[in-house]
Order: C-alpha cells, then sequence, then structure tokens
C-alpha cells in the first residue's frame, strides 16, 4: 500500500528544491497534490481566470499563487501552504521524511496515518435512562435554550440521516447534501458503523416523544464522513469544511491509534476553526493515560472531554491529565442506533465530548456573541465538583448552570 506524506511549506517555498537527488536521478513518480483548493472567486481576481491560456499547470498554479493567496487572511494562506505527497514505490518514507524536514524551506513533514473512534465496548444490559442528561441539568437548561440556529458538525463514521430521532435536525446545503464524506470524497455521509449516529443524537435528537433527546435538540447536525478511511488529510478537510460551512461547534470522537503527542496538520485545520469562532471539542481518549501523549485531544485550542460513570467517578478507560478541559458522562449512554428505528448502549470518551458539543450550543444559542474563551470559561466555572485521583478537569458538565 502506498503511504503518504503531508508537508507544509513555509511562505515563499517552493518544490523545486526540496526532494533528494537520488528520487529525481531515478525519475520516480512523485505525485503532490495541494490539501485544500484554493478559493478562486471573482471577488480575489483581478482578471477572468476562463478567458486566460496557460501554459502549463504550473504556469496556473503560480498566477493563483500571485492574485489569490496574496489576499487571502493570513489563517487562510497558512492551511493553502499544506500539500499530500504520494511516496514512490521502492523509496524509504522515513528517509523521505527525514530529507525533507531538514530542508529550511519545510515548516513540517508527517505521515498521513490512521485515527481511531473512541468509543468503548459495552457489555452491561441496556439502560432505559438518559442519567447523564439528568445530571447536567438539562430540562432547567432548556427553559432558558435548546440550541436554536446552532450547527453542530460531527466528524465521524457519518450520521444515519433517515433515523427517525435525527433526520428533522439534519443540517442541509443549498443541493440539500447533509454533509460531505471525506473518505469517498463524494457528497454522501450516510453512516457505516452506527459511532456518528450514536453521537449525533447524543448531541441533538428530536424532542419528538419517539425514543431519547439530545442536549441541544433543536441544534442541527452536518454530518462530516472520515472514516473508514480516517486519514490525517481527511480530518484536516472535514475540520476546515466545517468552519467554512456554518458549523459553530465541532464534535471529534476520534484520535490517534497510538501515542501521538502531535499532529500538525490536524492542529493547523483547528487554529484555523478557531480564528473564526468556532468551538472545538475531542474526546480526551480511552486509554487510561495522561491525555498529553494524544494529539488533537491534548491541544490547547480545543476543549478536551473526558468520561464519567453513572456515580460521578472517572470512567475506568478514560484518559485524564492537566489538559483536560471538563468531565462529561461516558459510560453506558443511550442514544441512536443506525439503520433502524432503534437505540443502543455505547461507552467511551466518544459518548462524553458530544454531552460538551451539545452544551456548546446551548450557550452559543443563548449567548450569540460570546468568544471561544468565554465559553470555555463558562464550562469550567459551572461544573459540579466530583472527586477523582487523577485530573480530569475541574469537574462534571453542569448545563443548567453554564446556561444561566
Amino acid at each position: 500500500m502506498n503511504i503518504e506524506l503531508i508537508i507544509k511549506l513555509k511562505e515563499g517555498g517552493n518544490f523545486e528544491t526540496i526532494f533528494p537527488a537520488s528520487l529525481t536521478e531515478n525519475s520516480l513518480p512523485i505525485k503532490i497534490e495541494r490539501l485544500n483548493d484554493i478559493p478562486v472567486t471573482n471577488a480575489l481576481l483581478s482578471k477572468n481566470l476562463n478567458e486566460m491560456t496557460f501554459l502549463d499547470n504550473e504556469e496556473r498554479e503560480n498566477f493563483l499563487q500571485n492574485e489569490v493567496l496574496s489576499k487571502l487572511e493570513e489563517s487562510e494562506k497558512s492551511l493553502y501552504r499544506i500539500f499530500k505527497i504520494q511516496v514512490p514505490i521502492g523509496a524509504d518514507a522515513g528517509e523521505l521524511k527525514k530529507t525533507l524536514e531538514a530542508n529550511p524551506v519545510v515548516e513540517y513533514v508527517q505521515i498521513n496515518a490512521k485515527n481511531d473512534l473512541m468509543d468503548f465496548p459495552v457489555e452491561e444490559p441496556l439502560y432505559s435512562q438518559l442519567y447523564g442528561l439528568k445530571k447536567m441539568q438539562c430540562p432547567d437548561a432548556w427553559q432558558s435554550s435548546t440550541g436554536e440556529n446552532i450547527v453542530v458538525a460531527v466528524v465521524d463514521t457519518g450520521v444515519d440521516y433517515n433515523h427517525p430521532d435525527i433526520r428533522d435536525n439534519m443540517w442541509k446545503d443549498i443541493n440539500g447534501h447533509f454533509g460531505y464524506n471525506f473518505s469517498e470524497d463524494n457528497t454522501d455521509p450516510m453512516d457505516y458503523h452506527s459511532h456518528g449516529t450514536h453521537v449525533a443524537g447524543t448531541i441533538a435528537a428530536s424532542m419528538n416523544q419517539l425514543g431519547v433527546v439530545g442536549v441541544a435538540f433543536n441544534a442541527k447536525i452536518m454530518a462530516l464522513k472520515a472514516f473508514p478511511r480516517a486519514n490525517d488529510s481527511d480530518f484536516h478537510r472535514a475540520i476546515k469544511f466545517a468552519a467554512d460551512n456554518g458549523a459553530k461547534v465541532i464534535n471529534n470522537s476520534w484520535g490517534p491509534t497510538g501515542h501521538r503527542p502531535s499532529n500538525p496538520v490536524v492542529e493547523d485545520a483547528i487554529d484555523y476553526a478557531v480564528s473564526k469562532g468556532i468551538c472545538v471539542v475531542f474526546a480526551a481518549g480511552n486509554s487510561d493515560e495522561d491525555v498529553m501523549h494524544f494529539s488533537p485531544a491534548n491541544y490547547p485550542k480545543v476543549i478536551s472531554v473526558s468520561a464519567t460513570d453513572e456515580n460521578d467517578q472517572k470512567a475506568g478507560f478514560s484518559n485524564y491529565g492537566n489538559l483536560v478541559t471538563v468531565a462529561a458522562p461516558g459510560k453506558n449512554i443511550l442514544s441512536c442506533k443506525f439503520k433502524s428505528n432503534e437505540f443502543a448502549i455505547k461507552s467511551g470518551t466518544s459518548m462524553a465530548a458530544p454531552h460538551v458539543s451539545g452544551l456548546a450550543a446551548l450557550i452559543l444559542s443563548k449567548f450569540p456573541g460570546i468568544t471561544i474563551t468565554q465559553l470555555i470559561k463558562k464550562l469550567k466555572e459551572n461544573v459540579d465538583i466530583i472527586s477523582s485521583s487523577v485530573p480530569i478537569g475541574p469537574g462534571r458538565v453542569n448545563a443548567f448552570k453554564a446556561i444561566s
């Protein structure tokens, strides 16, 4: 299987001098593509692109560099210096990575690695009550806010947009699409696994007397499918899509397959989203370890969520540490089951994160002018204090206190 590298060039850098002679001398094909399309609009062009004649793709690229990129905000320019490289067959990916990292025009290089869902197998019998919403005092919070006018992007396995408890709360674009499928590069983000549907139900299942109800039951769900391919580049593009298409909260119930303290290409996308005032939520992870080892959940600009159980104790699987922002219910959580009219129990920090994403939607709906810094302060200062032998944030979130 071909290995891909993600490379970010420094401002003004180009590819002419960064590849080792061993590759170019052997004429090994190097496939390079920009991770994000340059936004070519009339407002950014001094000429009509369709009326121009280009000798080759390089000339067109140079024109776009000069005409478009120079007019963008710095946070946007940064993302358009990121490229994906397919390592030629026969080349040593590790050595190529080291060579590229040593080049002064390269900002970073990383393997386009896989990521995992942050759920945890459940063996207990099905619970019939949504204890998490009760502990968070959601019914009291709903007197003030139910998430109106807030779009929450769910970057996951897709969402079953036909489930009767979520279909009325699906976001749609002008063409009627419910989001995007970055794993297969098409416009159908239908769930293939059930994880994303479960997450979406916790955030915004409808108040329709059919089954469960979400924390923000009048919010809208944007379905962004990144699994099963689950490469870093897919998550980067999904987060950017959410930021560019009206999401106010982005839920990420996934993380690295093992220890990975840094993930620059995803962190770049997070920077971009946060620069637009968007709240980015991550599951802390399920290794019962310090979250400092797991990016992007350890990234200071995200809301990192650990999991608690029915007794307000740290769930045994949950990651912890000083980089955790808050805790939320994450063990034995009842929510929507994909490809059915039914419901299922799941556990994991995957299930804790959507409780916080839903709460963020409640806060943003009631206080539309609030900054992300102020929102995080509200979350952290309005928790229920719980005991834990390891740090899991200041406490377990309380929706009523945070919205009051």
